[in-house]
């Protein structure tokens, strides 16, 4: 709220605004005094204006000539209303209060885009996707001492062209070790070998 007592005693300070910043604005000839008129009609703490909150009010400290607003004797203490005339001795001022708008409310944050879980659920399906013993980074699997890829995940291993399985070939005991010709003519044997064992790993 904006308090201030403008000035109507005729004169050269007639019409000047005299701001009330204070909660308790003391009128008086008293040093201690916000305002101090030079008139010996006026005691030393003649009246105090106050502001509570967004209201004002004048208080009489028995002043030996009153306190008077709208020309009725204030009696310790009365609410003042915006054009109200506030007389003591010789000063007259006007009462002008203008309650302050209030403070515009801060506008809402705009929302946050939710993030895209399409996206979200495909990386975790990836990540859950990887078999056990495979370096997400390389995308290697773990091998035994004989190169044969470890785990139970099951591999498309591609059967080496022009080498057919021989489906009357008796199975090798898990005790067996298929020999390996490492023979650089030989390499299609050797790839047949390991995809045979691999098949007979059990998953």
């Amino acid at each position: 709220m904006k308090f201030s007592l403008i000035v109507r005693t005729p004169g050269k300070m007639e019409g000047k605004a005299i701001p009330i910043t204070l909660s308790q604005f003391l009128i008086g000839r008293d040093k201690q005094c916000h305002l101090r008129p030079a008139s010996p009609m006026i005691s030393n703490r003649h009246c105090a204006v106050q502001v509570r909150g967004e209201r004002a009010f004048v208080r009489d400290f028995e002043s030996t000539n009153g306190t008077f607003v709208n020309d009725q004797p204030v009696k310790g203490e009365l609410e003042l209303h915006d054009g109200d005339k506030l007389r003591l001795g010789p000063m007259l001022f006007e009462i002008r209060l203008a309650k302050t708008a209030p403070a515009p409310k801060p506008a809402p944050a705009p929302a946050h885009k939710p993030a895209d879980t399409a996206d979200d659920e495909a990386m975790a399906a990836l990540l859950l996707a990887l078999p056990e013993g495979e370096d997400s980074n390389s995308g290697i699997r773990g091998v035994d001492s004989e190169g044969v890829p470890t785990g139970s995940t099951v591999m498309d291993l591609p059967v080496p062209t022009g080498v057919e399985e021989d489906s009357q070939t008796e199975p090798t005991t898990p005790d067996k070790k298929t020999p390996v010709k490492t023979g650089s003519g030989d390499t299609a044997a050797a790839a047949d070998a390991l995809f045979k064992k691999y098949l007979r790993r059990g998953r």
